[in-house]
């Protein structure tokens, strides 16, 4: 029955891929582009990168759940080279999914975002499932300087919304970081951790300065009960 489901989730995460490129695809006249050679500037999508985006074993996330997510983060890399010139994409995932189906309710949404950002929850079918389900994972394609994964803003929102289990970031050459809560998750030290990162972030007088602050975040958050991994 499990494999069942899964193939029935993959079946449904391409072909809402696939509404997503007859929506946006007569719009845009897809441009082949050379990849930046700086880092500064941004990455063109390849398909060697969709490829590679690797079968991660998350922590605190059911197994069954692994090969899911991978196709989602690939679909998300889809979408966005194909239909929005590689630019941010954000895909909202219920891991209530089963019982979605089963009520013929929506349980993945896509949001397709500019250059620099992109906003989860633009669309009421996004924010519905942020607000009902009880376990939600948004996967973020980001296009970030130096192409870093995760930034404050980023971590802000994971932290805002209890229904939020796990925010994954993945980079246009297709590699993944995540953080996700754990069953110590203290949402007070999160926040007061956070805090404490927003002050670095407040006194960073360069670039270099600026990661250190996200950085104080990512190396504490286990502290809190967050787990953070990159692959």
């Amino acid at each position: 029955m499990e494999c069942l489901r899964i193939d029935s989730i993959i079946v449904e995460i391409f072909m809402k891929g696939r509404d997503y490129l007859g929506k946006y695809g007569n719009r845009r006249k897809v441009r082949e582009l050379e990849m930046a050679k700086k880092r500064n500037h941004k990455v063109m999508i390849t398909d060697e990168a969709i490829r590679k985006v690797p079968r991660v074993q998350y922590k605190n996330i059911p197994e069954s759940e692994y090969s899911i997510i991978q196709e989602l983060a690939k679909n998300v890399l889809r979408i966005s080279k194909t239909e929005n010139n590689s630019n941010e994409v954000a895909l909202t995932y219920s891991m209530d999914s089963t019982e979605c189906i089963q009520n013929e309710e929506e349980y993945i949404e896509v949001a397709l975002g500019g250059e620099r950002e992109v906003d989860p929850l633009s669309s009421t079918v996004a924010y519905h499932l942020m607000s009902s389900a009880r376990d939600c994972i948004v996967i973020v394609l980001h296009n970030h300087p130096s192409l870093s994964d995760f930034s404050l803003s980023d971590i802000k929102f994971l932290l805002q919304y209890a229904s939020l289990k796990m925010l994954v970031v993945i980079t246009n050459l297709g590699s993944v970081s995540y953080l996700v809560k754990g069953r110590r998750y203290s949402y007070e030290m999160a926040v007061k951790l956070f805090n404490e990162s927003v002050n670095l972030s407040n006194k960073a007088k360069n670039l270099k300065g600026l990661q250190k602050a996200t950085d104080n975040f990512l190396k504490n958050c286990y502290r809190v009960g967050i787990d953070y991994d990159n692959r």
